[in-house]
């Protein structure tokens, strides 16, 4: 039997966490393909799904506050919407917070794209709210659907109405200020006809998208260039700031009009929500937080540092450079000692700390503190040229700066994302600096040294930050991010989390670290490294006070900064870890972890960096590192000297 199916393309669009990612896999099911746009490191989901004899292929695109292109995930998502055509765009808005996806929504519809609105989160805002459904259906112009995406409910009746083409252009008009709709009309005539409706267009034009104005000719995209700079003089700001405005202004309207609150007792949760945003507690709280933090990575990654030292000596000690040398000599126990090293390295240093982080970060992101944290410190960001959400990508990278430097993609610009990536790599130690600091320098030296070694690099994030704003002077974008309830954190998801960072970094880490330490040992056994030790000593003796043959560890620390702590043990008579205090001094032991935590990012990090900013741009970071750690490692030594 011939069975016609006709096939439809749709798009789900949504602010981050609004549980559009949970919406897809509800409809899909399993057979997801993962893709990177073209050009581009934003990655997007395809699947799809079988109904009425219809195929649906389903596009997630990436996560978006708006439709302005000021990021690359924003630019990816208008240039799928406007490359694709789309039988449907299902706008994913969560109904506990409905005022961001309204504004999402309004930009969508401007651009004349067919709009489902799916009404997500009505499990939770059904608390808070009573919600007329039937009201914002009519204010917007558009089909409305409520669904519980987590527990599937309402999901199916939105597949159908996408299969049964319910999907409308809507006519609703966001009010804008009297110049600003002024604009409008007068640009209006300049605008030809195109598969964007003029007004739509016009807007975008405005707000200074690059990819719209590129669709029009010269003198349209002349004219709306003197209609932005005759506005920033009678109003003293930019016209896409009063736009966003005004945007937020009508969806405040529209919310006010169809949720009404439902009058209750303050709950508890309630009661500590409040206390954590607030300043004046929300402040204290956080700091309260990161001490915690501290010293849980401190106390119970000290802890498992010891016992699982313990067993690898135990359980593997000479076994492996016995091994080598029986098969291939002096070759063979060199390629066993850098196994060796590069094991315990993974065994001792980095499963206590970054296993240990991870668990913590899962923990932060499942309860919903971790907005609360990102909306306390956007003043203090804005101090440094970045918002907010910066704190995000600088969290990541205590783990390990390759996810965190790839995650600054959501930075508003690549201005934004030059100033983060460089706090990144120079004063955000990931896992493998952590264990340094905390695995030498409080096991050696005392937890004091290691948290002023915190406390210097923060004083240096701040620092950089505010002299790459200065010399990369532009006004920051705006932070918009909704906050979630404060929930407890399910065992599944924190497991889930740290399971998947904790995969990626020993797929990255783990081949680097094991490759870079045999090619190590064989070079130390042949002194093939030698010629180097003379000739950089006035940098190491002289200006940093450390063993000459430190350097080796430094260079090797390039490779992956794990190996630079097995080096030592390698380079100095020091049997383990443990001896190494036997051959050098708490002061060296602080000199070392500061150089270590600034200068360089490891060559997997490197390759991300010059991916993400460019040669030029990587090269003039990584020559600043280096430079900015000689001269605060000099100085520190030169302090610690006289005191």
């Amino acid at each position: 039997m011939n069975i016609d199916r006709k096939t439809m393309e749709l798009a789900l669009i949504g602010n981050p966490n609004v549980g559009k990612s949970t919406l897809f896999s509800k409809l899909t099911g399993v057979g997801v393909m993962a893709s990177n746009y073209p050009g581009t490191t934003v990655e997007f989901k395809e699947g799809s799904f079988l109904r009425d004899r219809k195929k649906v292929n389903v596009h997630d695109l990436p996560g978006a506050y708006s439709l302005s292109g000021e990021s690359e995930d924003e630019l990816v998502a208008l240039r799928m919407l406007a490359e694709n055509d789309f039988d449907a765009v299902v706008v994913v808005a969560d109904a506990s917070r409905l005022e961001s996806s309204l504004v999402l929504t309004f930009q969508v519809m401007e651009l004349g794209h067919p709009v489902i609105i799916a009404l997500n989160q009505m499990d939770i805002a059904l608390k808070r709210y009573e919600i007329d459904v039937d009201r914002l259906q009519d204010i917007l112009g558009v089909p409305i659907y409520p669904v519980t995406a987590v527990v599937g409910e309402g999901v199916d009746e939105l597949a159908q109405a996408v299969v049964d083409d319910e999907a409308s252009q809507s006519s609703f008009k966001v009010s804008y200020d009297s110049h600003i709709e002024d604009y409008l009309s007068s640009l209006q005539e300049l605008i030809p006809e195109s598969r964007y409706p003029r007004r739509g267009a016009i807007l975008k034009m405005l707000e200074g998208n690059e990819y719209i104005s590129s669709l029009y000719d010269e003198k349209a995209n002349e004219s709306a260039y003197v209609a932005t700079k005759e506005f920033r003089e009678l109003h003293g700001e930019s016209i896409n700031i009063h736009i966003t405005r005004d945007r937020y202004g009508e969806a405040g309207r529209i919310r006010k009009e169809v949720l009404v609150p439902r009058k209750g007792p303050v709950t508890f949760k309630d009661k500590l929500s409040d206390l954590t945003m607030r300043p004046i507690t929300g402040v204290p709280i956080l700091m309260g937080v990161l001490a915690t933090i501290f010293l849980s990575i401190v106390i119970f990654g000290e802890w498992l540092e010891h016992e699982l030292e313990e067993l690898f000596d135990l359980v593997v000690g000479d076994i492996l450079v016995d091994l080598g040398e029986s098969l291939a000599g002096d070759l063979g126990a060199s390629i066993g000692a850098g196994v060796s090293m590069g094991f315990e390295a993974i065994v001792v240093l980095i499963i206590p700390f970054v296993m240990v982080w991870y668990i913590i970060l899962a923990l932060l992101e499942d309860s919903g503190y971790m907005p609360r944290a990102v909306a306390l410190l956007d003043g203090v960001m804005h101090k440094v040229g970045l918002h907010g959400r910066a704190v995000i990508p600088m969290m990541v990278g205590i783990g390990c700066s390759v996810p965190a430097i790839l995650a600054t993609r959501t930075a508003g610009s690549k201005r934004e994302r030059l100033i983060l990536s460089t706090l990144i790599v120079m004063a955000v130690p990931c896992g493998a600096q952590m264990a340094i600091i905390i695995g030498l320098v409080s096991r050696f030296v005392g937890i004091g040294a290691a948290a002023a070694i915190f406390v210097l690099l923060l004083g240096l994030l701040l620092f950089l930050g505010f002299v790459m704003d200065r010399w990369l002077r532009k006004e920051p974008t705006c932070l918009a991010m909704e906050i979630p309830e404060l929930r407890r954190p399910t065992l599944h998801n924190v497991a889930f989390k740290t399971y998947s960072r904790s995969k990626d970094f020993f797929m990255i880490a783990f081949p680097f670290l094991l490759v870079g330490s045999i090619i190590v040992e064989i070079l130390l056994s042949y002194d093939a490294l030698d010629f180097i030790i003379d000739p950089m000593s006035f940098l190491t003796v002289g200006i940093l006070g450390l063993p000459a043959v430190v350097i080796i560890a430094f260079i090797v620390g390039i490779l992956r900064k794990e190996l630079a702590v097995g080096m030592l043990v390698t380079l100095l008579p020091a049997m383990t870890i443990s001896e190494l205090s036997l051959y050098m001094t708490p002061q060296q032991f602080v000199v070392f972890a500061v150089v270590m935590a600034i200068y360089m990012p490891c060559l997997a990090a490197w390759a991300v960096l010059m991916k993400e900013l460019g040669v030029k741009n990587a090269l003039a970071v990584g020559f600043a590192s280096i430079c900015t750690a000689v001269i605060i490692g000099g100085a520190v030594n030169l302090l610690l000297s006289v005191i």
